[in-house]
């Protein structure tokens, strides 16, 4: 058994959606504290509600919220698990693995045959040494897709 996804993922999801409540809240702190918020609403409101939308755009292009937290390849299937939920993906129900591009981050996705209780597909950060790697992260998905094809999976 190797651990091929990132190990701290869980940690960072819950940091990026941390930090973004902590700028929310850093942005309309002044305001609640003067009173502002209450006696001249639309002064304070509308710049705040820009800052959630450009935070709300921006963690759902990421999708942050879509990865998997670990994934551990057991040489027959793989482990995936997403928050509490465990899966376990037998490569036969493995169509592709492709690297992915999100804001200069490169992580594989995943793509299976019949969904899962996770889903379609699954993403997921590779180990941190390979981060600045693209050739090797590319590596990685392509012996995952080659594996998911001796099993019988694998799009052809």
């Amino acid at each position: 058994m190797q651990l091929i996804s990132f190990r701290n993922t869980a940690l960072l999801k819950r940091g990026v959606w941390i930090s973004a409540a902590a700028l929310i809240a850093y942005a309309a702190a002044p305001s609640l504290l003067n009173g502002e918020l209450w006696h001249r609403p639309g002064l304070s409101l509308i710049p705040l509600c820009v800052l959630v939308g450009f935070l709300a755009y921006l963690l759902r292009k990421t999708a942050f919220h879509r990865m998997a937290d670990q994934v551990v390849d057991c040489s027959d299937h793989l482990e995936v698990r997403k928050g509490r939920n465990e899966e376990i993906i037998s490569f036969a129900n493995i169509s592709a693995a492709e690297v992915s591009t999100h804001l200069k981050m490169h992580w594989i996705t995943i793509r299976l045959r019949k969904p899962s209780t996770l889903g379609d597909r699954i993403d997921f950060l590779p180990q941190a040494s390979l981060w600045g790697n693209l050739p090797v992260i590319q590596q990685v998905a392509a012996r995952l897709t080659a594996r998911a094809r001796q099993a019988g999976g694998g799009d052809t």
